[in-house]
């Protein structure tokens, strides 16, 4: 495993690639609720999640037409934002750019008001770790249909998020993982229903959520287009969601516990979802 696959692996594609169930589960955790799954146990970081949607169920192909063609206008202009972004990312912004390459939901919490703690807030987090779920497996698909490489499999970059000494661009690269952004898809599709279900910080939630996409290619890990297209995805995803009733369901008992305990309740004492 080269230097490249290393760093994706470390956050989705061993996950999805075969590593054993319990470590898979445990980073896929780690990566979505960030600092607050600190204290969680064993037992917690290992619990199996499912999402929503049946295997299908998003045909990719209608929602993306693929990436540009290298080195056509397209691709052009996604390498030169790519490159200025990368090279010229202030100290402050090279540093929330990193912090966004490593956690998800934690990173809203200034936007929502709140951290969002399975401990405080378990019906809200296991919601957002089912849509977590359904949007990274869309995401999955796009990738395998589209693969294209990297940035920094095709460039020269002074510095990549993860990576203590930059990898070396391919000598032909011809496929990779960067179409669409994992981190685009997952982190849009849980702000669209941070934004549902705390409609006082929409503003706030979104400008957060276009500015975790670009992180990534500050990060040289993402061109433009990978961040737009995994936008994309997020909300076809998210569309589904809500025209099923048992999303719909989940998701008012989650936004109710938000206001109860935001109100002074605790979790533990809200009646069971019906």
């Amino acid at each position: 495993m080269n230097l490249w696959q290393s760093a994706v692996c470390a956050v989705f594609a061993c996950v999805l690639a075969g590593a054993p169930v319990q470590a898979a589960s445990a980073d896929r955790v780690r990566f979505l609720e960030g600092t607050a799954a600190a204290p969680l146990s064993p037992e917690e970081l290992a619990e199996e999640v499912k999402g929503y949607l049946p295997a299908g169920t998003i045909d990719v192909g209608t929602v993306l037409t693929g990436p540009p063609v290298i080195d056509s206008a397209g691709d052009k202009a996604d390498v030169a934002h790519m490159r200025e972004v990368n090279a010229h990312a202030s100290a402050a912004r090279w540093q929330r750019a990193m912090l966004d390459d490593v956690s998800v939901y934690d990173r809203f919490t200034e936007q929502l008001g709140f951290r969002p703690d399975r401990k405080r807030f378990p019906r809200f987090v296991r919601l957002l770790n089912r849509v977590a779920e359904d949007a990274l497996a869309v995401g999955g698909e796009a990738k395998k249909r589209y693969p294209r490489p990297r940035p920094f499999q095709r460039f020269a970059l002074t510095r990549v998020c993860g990576q203590a000494k930059v990898p070396k661009p391919d000598a032909s690269p011809s496929g990779g993982t960067s179409f669409p952004s994992g981190h685009a898809v997952v982190s849009w599709a849980v702000a669209l229903v941070m934004m549902e279900a705390s409609p006082q910080g929409a503003q706030a939630i979104v400008l957060r959520a276009v500015d975790f996409g670009e992180s990534r290619v500050v990060c040289g890990l993402h061109f433009p287009s990978d961040i737009d297209a995994g936008h994309l995805v997020a909300t076809a995803v998210i569309d589904k969601l809500f025209a099923l009733p048992e999303f719909r369901r989940d998701f008012q008992c989650a936004k109710t516990e938000l206001q109860s305990v935001r109100a002074g309740m605790r979790a533990e004492d809200l009646p069971a979802c019906q």
